[in-house]
């Protein structure tokens, strides 16, 4: 004697493949959000390695700035599957890549001058009437140094453990002065 096993109807199949072809997409997005994440945190920490550096007095501006170029790249790597990413992680990615490209122009300048203009205390023919206060006293000249420090500042909030990930809502609590008890600036 043979028995047989019923099988389900066609419609309850056909919902079951829908659904599992569902589950394979949701799972496929998050894994790409998941790499894109995890690409940002390089980034990230390559970026903020690099405007310690330009900090530093001895640090060589060629390295400094091929360094800050790859770092450039690594946003855009995180950031190539952008239709598909989450706002949140898409705008941490936007916000952070206009800071390194930013911290990229000043090192680039820079790397210019020092290979155009000779030695740190030297300036080109053209900007020889600037004041002192823009002249170099080590790897970035003073107006570098505080756009560096400008970064550093923005840079801050876009990396904080607590970062809900919308770079504008911090900004506007930022600029309306909203701050804790020791004058840190608050996530909501």
């Amino acid at each position: 004697m043979t028995t047989h096993h019923a099988r389900a109807p066609l419609a309850v199949r056909l919902i079951i493949a829908a659904l599992a072809a569902l589950l394979i997409v949701v799972a496929s997005l998050a894994a790409i959000n998941l790499s894109a994440a995890a690409k940002f945190n390089q980034a990230t920490q390559s970026l903020n390695a690099n405007i310690q550096a330009a900090q530093d007095e001895s640090t060589d501006v060629d390295t400094l700035n091929a360094s800050q170029q790859q770092t450039d790249a690594q946003f855009a790597e995180a950031g190539s599957m952008r239709a598909v990413l989450l706002p949140q992680i898409r705008d941490a990615i936007d916000a952070n890549a206009q800071l390194s490209q930013e911290l990229t122009r000043i090192t680039l300048e820079r790397a210019e001058q020092l290979h155009n203009g000779g030695t740190d205390g030297q300036t080109q023919s053209g900007q020889s009437g600037q004041s002192s206060d823009n002249k170099s006293t080590g790897g970035l000249s003073e107006e570098q140094r505080q756009q560096v420090e400008e970064l550093m500042q923005a840079n801050k909030p876009s990396t904080s453990s607590d970062n809900d990930g919308t770079t504008s809502r911090n900004n506007q609590d930022q600029q309306s002065g909203t701050t804790s008890s020791n004058g840190e600036a608050k996530p909501w």
